[in-house]
């Protein structure tokens, strides 16, 4: 049984999908995956090359250091690139293998679900930068998150940086992933299997307000030098 995969017409029909998911094959999808690939290569090459993120290097510019200005601003458009794909190979290959450990339910039939996380993610990211570019700066917090509002009341960054990965997606991607997952789980498996979607997204939450409170690139000069 063949099946030409519709991005849309599939996770508004998540039943009829998983049983196709199941028993056929699926016509279409590796192209969605290539096309989602290239874009956020693109999204994050656009991002650098706006600037967002490399506002430690105008220092180089302001100093008359161009040349120095130029490679630091060419090896860190590399280095978006290669963030680009590292974040891509982790949401659709490493969280869709984490999830079929804690599930047992099919990696290649959780991967086929993951890609819809993903084109999420790359939605979500998208909007944000429109929204910098729109009004010619960024913030350290996203205005998807209660990071903003809580800065009110909390001043521990591991703390923002933690709420700041909870955004109206998270809730988004826990539904989706929900809603399909569970059409491959027992009825008394379900409750346990929306808990274990919960920890996994609040383990990445903890693990990148971790990172993002150490000095990462304090150390790496460090080494280098």
């Amino acid at each position: 049984m063949f099946y030409h995969y519709k991005f849309w017409h599939s996770l508004k029909n998540p039943t009829y999908f998983t049983n196709i998911v199941e028993k056929g094959e699926i016509i279409g999808y590796k192209k969605r995956v290539l096309t989602v690939f290239i874009l956020f290569i693109l999204l994050f090459a656009a991002r650098e090359y706006w600037g967002m993120g490399t506002e430690n290097l105008t220092t180089l510019f302001a100093t008359d250091l161009q040349n120095e200005y130029y490679i630091a601003r060419l090896l860190s458009m590399l280095g978006a690139i290669l963030w680009a794909i590292v974040y891509f190979c982790f949401h659709y290959y490493g969280v869709t293998y984490l999830l079929h450990l804690l599930t047992d339910i099919p990696y290649t039939w959780i991967k086929r679900v993951q890609l819809y996380i993903v084109a999420f993610l790359l939605i979500e990211k998208a909007i944000l930068f429109a929204v910098f570019y729109g009004v010619g700066y960024t913030t350290l917090f996203s205005f998807f998150s209660l990071a903003p509002a809580a800065l009110q009341v909390i001043n521990t960054d591991f703390v923002l940086f933690t709420i700041n990965q909870l955004t109206i997606t998270t809730v988004l991607i826990i539904s989706v992933q929900y809603l399909f997952l569970s059409k491959w789980e027992e009825e008394a498996s379900k409750k346990m299997l929306v808990v274990k979607l919960i920890v996994v997204q609040l383990f990445m939450a903890l693990f990148v307000g971790m990172i993002s409170v150490l000095p990462i690139k304090e150390w790496i000069a460090r080494g280098l030098g």
